[in-house]
């Protein structure tokens, strides 16, 4: 995504960190990987400068045009892997609209950024909150690509406003009321060393997913007999 991080990350910060963690997994794994997408969906933080933010129609067509061309080329396996929290639920939409045109393709998506991280997350972090520019994402950045932090423009916790209204209810402004300053927790708790552990730990998981991926063999058997029974052959 392109958009707000604090005031000491880059905007292309969830971009940057993805992208890292790809390429150190396809290394060991002979996986090919596409270059990076910086631009997805991004509502919830346009009204800070600099943020550009694709429809979720848009952002929808962009991968669903790019993984048709991938198959076209001869691919038949492709992993989603995102890096941004906003575009979970597009492309969750994005599997059930594949599945409803008849894509041929096996398509894998990891759509929680974080979810893989979680139990790792638990044991290093001394901040209670993390989501968004916080310790956690700081500490991935630091280790990343250390020159493009600039924690030094961080002198307090974030302030931080409402999450939600009440358990199980989403509104339009959930996030905005939330993350007022464009970050959550205190990114000064954030070291290059939590950095290396949580890349390390996410580097392995994804090189077990890509192995799996590699040796499932039903994907293609399951769909096709699917389409058959759907009148999609």
């Amino acid at each position: 995504s392109i958009e707000v991080h604090g005031p000491h990350l880059p905007l292309g910060t969830d971009t940057f960190i993805i992208y890292y963690v790809a390429l150190k997994a396809a290394e060991e794994e002979n996986a090919i990987v596409l270059p990076p997408l910086f631009y997805s969906y991004v509502p919830e933080n346009r009204h800070f400068a600099g943020t550009i933010s694709l429809s979720s129609d848009t952002f929808i067509s962009l991968v669903e045009n790019i993984v048709e061309e991938v198959v076209r080329q001869g691919f038949k396996k492709i992993l989603i892997l995102n890096g941004h929290g906003g575009n979970k639920r597009p492309l969750k939409l994005l599997v059930r609209k594949m599945l409803e045109k008849g894509f041929r393709g096996q398509l894998y998506v990891l759509p929680d950024t974080l979810g893989p991280l979680r139990e790792k997350i638990e044991e290093i972090k001394e901040t209670e909150v993390y989501e968004h520019a916080c310790e956690i994402e700081t500490s991935l950045m630091l280790y990343v690509n250390s020159s493009l932090v600039r924690l030094n423009r961080v002198d307090k916790p974030a302030k931080l406003g409402r999450r939600f209204i009440a358990p199980c209810v989403e509104t339009l402004i959930d996030w905005q009321r939330y993350a007022v300053e464009g970050y959550v927790g205190d990114p000064r708790k954030a070291s290059d060393t939590k950095g290396r552990i949580l890349v390390e730990y996410w580097v392995s998981f994804l090189r077990k997913i890509i192995r799996a991926i590699r040796e499932d063999k039903e994907y293609e058997k399951v769909l096709e007999d699917y389409y058959r029974k759907t009148g999609y052959m």
